[in-house]
């Protein structure tokens, strides 16, 4: 699911509105109270992880430039040499 456009974001809003009208007129308070919880632990889950892989990107990044800047600098002590 690398594709960031996996969903088209006006699609996934109508799919979330009509299950919401489909699923909580059939729940009673405390059931709707449950799946709402639910939905809302996966939203914050699902951006926990898209935070996690973010942040490992960027330290990748990181240690890639700095290893280019040993190798230039490697390369620069050899020309001194």
């Amino acid at each position: 699911m690398s594709n960031s456009s996996f969903i088209n974001s006006n699609l996934f809003i109508i799919l979330a509105v009509l299950l919401t009208i489909s699923v909580g007129d059939e729940l009673n308070e405390d059931e709707n109270n449950v799946l709402g919880n639910l939905f809302m632990t996966l939203g914050s889950l699902l951006l926990t992880k898209a935070s996690q892989i973010a942040n490992k990107q960027k330290e990748d990044e990181i240690k890639r430039q700095i290893a280019d800047i040993e190798n230039q600098l490697q390369s620069l002590k050899s020309k001194l040499r």
